[in-house]
């Protein structure tokens, strides 16, 4: 049965990586093939190929409705229902789930069965779980940013089946037509919801008990968010297959106690079965108090299956239960393989199951729970480095703490107290108070751990053979005792974190014009020197491109350090997301077209005439000069790069006409360049027919947002470019662009990051 499991997932998976979907004439056309082989074809064959098109049919139905091209941007009613606890993202601003029945865009209401995720900003309304709203707003397509390495947010949009996002527009259309139309459990966790915010703590546990109790992590800070991490505990904050596992397991324990004493119940029903019953009732309670998200959804069917067992009367096998789970989960839905969710929790149980089938010994209690902690720390390693490019080295000394006082004291009391609210909500806001007491006895435990600098391994993205060696070292390493060989284990884990991404050869510049929405961040690396350009937008003071994007790349290029970074001026755009590379990397030079714009760190003026070369590749900065009184956009550093091929790059931040004519007159000789950063983002500003003409680029590169409140760039300019001569990239359309210099005299080589991950999911905007 693990074959036929294991060839079943490998359809499914094999499906998410098609850029496109199969033509509906394969669903008839491969199972005829089939049947004429008959007998020569194999069972696990069989399973391959039913694991693929069903991933593929439930994919177009994922798929359906899509917003029409036509609708981005225009207002449209549409009416729905308020679908989980909206986030809030400021004191009046927020985000939310909304299912939509029905939209009007002006001609007629019509039916839109599709979920969408919208903002709300500046309103005094608080919109709530199961509220029924007619709302004026504007959507558009899902749409994210498109790096290596970094969070891939169409992918998570598409997995949790939302086809468009937007925001609400303050329109005196917008009317709550209902309320409370979650059903009892729903309304029950919305009043949870309502019970915390109007609890007067100073705990700073309290926003971790608002987690376990109805899956709400809103209120976690970034700063407990980082402890989790770096002590490998964020599981828990997730209601997931742990928690659900021991809630339904208390349940189970405590039923069947007291069911073997009742007497005359246990001839109608055995205690087992009337337990197995109430613990799936208990589980999916649970689960549906958690908003029954896919987390949650995937551990609930994984109890099913252990219970339904019980209730048959059966002895199962572990592996055949687990098989069961994956299968059954994946039937209901195929896109959770998209989530690390899934591969994280049905390896850990593998592993689990692995090291304890057919094996006897005389461990004692605490021995065991350790060495348990122990074996998921190094068999989750691999995955963690690839899902993350990080995993905690603390984590079997977090948890071994951590898992039974959340799971045996905390998560109990935070579930009675969140049921309480119902009967008194005073003595809810005792219980629940208690549960945070004990969070905040566990939490300097925690913190202690994760503050070490050794508490986490950060790397590079493992290579993909590595991950072939490191299984077969983490199942040797895992082998019972005896078996021959298994130090060997170690030596096959090493490539996993000792083999690096290549690196550029000497002379060589590779340029990575990064996504980062309307902003700007430009990598050039050399053999063995990084240069960052500029750090993106910040948006929030929780949320920023430097954190998101550009820390995420370089870790997944295998790099350790900055040795220049350069911050153009001192627009949002450009230097929003600067402390947090600052924070996150050494940087060994900082430079800035405009030092006065940077608080807190010393900065080098970036000036006209300064050059050094690294590796074989010249830098030089054309502007601004010594004696410049330009500010904003046109106290822009101009940087230009040559390999040893002679292939030139220029790096023009914000500047203007003003700036372009300065550098007309000092530096047209060497203005020319193969490949160029488009001034502005394409503004009608820059890029002034004469200076467009000077650098007579081959590839010119647009840092553009998606739709782009400015609709950077615009026509005019684009047309400029390609009048010239110029191929054409844009990071709204390719996502991060990467181009290679080379170090001997050649063609340059350039593609878009959305060009060589295309996934049917993504809008096909990527053309090249």
């Amino acid at each position: 049965m693990i074959t036929l499991t294991l060839a079943f997932v490998a359809g499914v998976l094999l499906l998410q990586l098609m850029p496109v979907l199969p033509p509906w004439y394969c669903y008839v056309l491969v199972p005829v093939c089939l049947g004429c082989l008959r007998w020569r074809i194999t069972w696990l064959l069989v399973a391959f190929v039913i694991g693929f098109f069903w991933a593929a049919g439930r994919a177009e139905l994922a798929l359906m409705p899509s917003l029409d091209p036509a609708l981005e941007g225009r207002t449209v009613l549409v009416e729905g229902r308020v679908v989980d606890i909206p986030r809030r993202l400021a004191r009046r601003d927020y985000r939310f789930l909304f299912t939509v029945d029905r939209m009007d865009a002006g001609d007629g209401w019509t039916d839109y069965p599709a979920t969408v995720r919208l903002g709300w900003y500046r309103t005094a309304t608080v919109p709530a779980s199961g509220d029924r709203w007619r709302l004026a707003v504007r959507l558009k397509q899902p749409h994210g940013y498109a790096n290596p390495g970094g969070f891939d947010y169409e992918r998570w949009l598409f997995q949790q089946r939302i086809r468009a996002t937007g925001y609400v527009r303050k329109d005196p259309r917008n009317i709550l037509l209902a309320q409370n139309e979650s059903g009892i459990v729903g309304n029950l966790r919305a009043r949870i919801a309502a019970h915390f915010s109007n609890i007067a703590s100073a705990s700073p546990g309290m926003g971790l008990i608002r987690a376990l109790t109805i899956g709400d992590r809103n209120a976690i800070t970034p700063v407990q968010w980082e402890i989790l991490r770096a002590t490998g505990t964020s599981h828990l904050m997730a209601i997931s297959g742990l928690h659900i596992s021991l809630v339904s397991g208390l349940v189970f324990l405590l039923v069947r106690i007291v069911w073997a004493r009742t007497g005359q119940m246990t001839e109608r029903i055995p205690a087992a079965r009337a337990a197995a019953v109430l613990a799936l009732a208990a589980g999916l309670f649970y689960a549906q108090l958690a908003g029954f998200g896919i987390p949650a959804r995937r551990a609930f069917i994984m109890l099913c299956v252990a219970m339904l067992a019980v209730l048959a009367g059966r002895s199962v096998r572990p592996a055949q239960v687990l098989c069961v789970a994956v299968i059954a989960v994946l039937l209901l839905d195929p896109l959770a393989v998209l989530a690390p969710g899934w591969w994280l929790s049905f390896w850990a149980v593998a592993l689990l199951i692995f090291i304890t089938a057919g094996r006897h010994g005389q461990e004692g209690r605490w021995r065991r729970w350790t060495r348990v902690h122990l074996v998921l720390a190094v068999g989750l390693l691999p995955l963690l480095l690839v899902l993350f490019q990080q995993a905690s080295l603390v984590a079997p000394l977090a948890n071994v703490v951590a898992v039974p006082w959340t799971g045996l004291l905390i998560v109990p009391l935070a579930l009675v107290g969140g049921v309480l609210v119902v009967v008194s909500p005073w003595a809810s806001e005792q219980v629940l108070g208690l549960a945070a007491w004990l969070m905040d006895l566990l939490w300097p435990w925690l913190g202690y751990l994760g503050s070490h600098d050794v508490s986490m391994l950060q790397q590079h993205t493992p290579l993909a053979w590595t991950l072939v060696p490191a299984t077969a070292g983490v199942l040797l390493l895992l082998a019972p005792r005896g078996t021959p060989g298994r130090w060997l284990g170690l030596v096959l884990l090493l490539p996993l974190v000792t083999v690096r991404p290549a690196v550029p050869a000497a002379g060589e510049a590779r340029v990575t014009l990064l996504d980062v929405g309307q902003g700007l961040s430009v990598v050039v690396r050399t053999r063995q020197h990084t240069l960052v350009y500029d750090a993106g937008p910040s948006y929030s003071p929780t949320f920023d491109t430097g954190q998101a994007v550009v820390a995420p790349f370089l870790r997944n290029q295998g790099i350790e350090r900055i040795d220049t970074l350069v911050i153009s001026h001192g627009d949002n755009d450009h230097i929003g997301g600067m402390q947090s590379l600052l924070h996150a990397f050494p940087v060994d030079r900082l430079t800035a077209g405009d030092p006065g714009s940077i608080e807190d760190r010393e900065a080098r003026a970036c000036m006209r005439g300064d050059r050094w070369v690294w590796d074989g590749v010249e830098f030089a900065v054309l502007y601004p000069g010594s004696g410049s009184r330009q500010a904003g956009n046109n106290a822009s550093c101009v940087i230009h790069i040559t390999s040893a091929g002679g292939q030139r790059l220029l790096l023009t931040g914000d500047i203007e006409a003003v700036a372009e004519q300065v550098l007309l007159e000092d530096h047209s000789a060497i203005l020319p360049a193969e490949v160029m950063t488009v001034p502005h983002h394409g503004s009608m500003t820059s890029s002034s027919p004469a200076f467009v003409r000077a650098v007579a680029p081959d590839y010119a590169l647009f840092p553009v947002g998606y739709r782009n409140r400015y609709r950077f760039p615009r026509a005019q300019v684009v047309e400029r470019y390609r009048a010239a001569g110029a191929r054409l990239f844009d990071t709204a359309r390719h996502g991060a662009i990467s181009v290679q210099l080379p170090a001997v005299t050649g063609e340059i080589v350039a593609s878009g990051w959305r060009c060589r991950q295309r996934r049917y999911w993504r809008a096909a905007t990527c053309t090249e």
